[in-house]
């Protein structure tokens, strides 16, 4: 699959996660719960449809970092998890980025809550959303943040689990986890996946 690159190198930011209300307080939303929360502290607002995604342009930003390296996208899919790669697709031919530039954050049953962590590539790791990625993109190579939204609960299935919302005891946890991805996506944007995965891989909130 080819893609078209723009004269100005662009990097695109993906929060997974299921449209409508219902499901937006779901664990199964990490992804899409933190680029809301940029959104909202950085003055953006998601006016802007393309296909099966919205997104925000940076530096449309009122109070966004005047520090960014690159110009930077931020969306999020209208389509429902299990289709998120007809969002990741369109995505990169709309902007024409290298699917290397394109991070998607996403959550991960296998992490606890408290602990993030950066990934150059790889499987799928048995999450349908980032399945379907692999599956539209035709490739296993593009950068991912995963979000811990563990541990599941003993006997409650994980597709159960996964869309169940935080609990009151979590939020704590939960609002330093956002801030904690919020500067690591801002590293990212400025640095390259390497220098993530080493500064953040081995912070765990959920041990503070």
């Amino acid at each position: 699959m080819k893609y078209e690159r723009k004269t100005k190198e662009v990097k695109v930011i993906l929060g997974l996660g299921n449209p409508g209300r219902h499901y937006y307080n779901n664990r199964h939303n990490f992804g899409l719960m933190i680029i809301d929360k940029i959104a909202d502290r950085w003055g953006m607002d998601f006016t802007s449809t393309r296909g099966s995604f919205v997104y925000v342009y940076s530096q449309d930003a009122s109070r966004s970092p005047k520090s960014l390296n690159y110009e930077v996208y931020f969306c999020k899919p209208l389509c429902y998890m299990n289709n998120s790669g007809v969002a990741a697709k369109q995505i990169l031919k709309f902007f024409g980025c290298s699917p290397l530039n394109l991070l998607i954050v996403y959550d991960d049953i296998d992490l606890p809550l408290g602990k993030i962590r950066f990934r150059r590539k790889g499987s799928d790791g048995g999450h349908k959303g980032i399945k379907s990625i692999i599956n539209f993109l035709e490739t296993i190579e593009f950068p991912r943040l995963r979000l811990g939204i563990g541990p599941q609960d003993e006997g409650v299935p994980s597709e159960e689990f996964v869309l169940s919302d935080f609990r009151k005891c979590e939020l704590s946890t939960l609002n330093e986890v956002i801030d904690l991805s919020i500067s690591s996506i801002i590293d990212f944007v400025n640095k390259d996946i390497l220098f993530v995965m080493n500064k953040y891989n081995r912070i765990n909130l959920s041990l503070e």
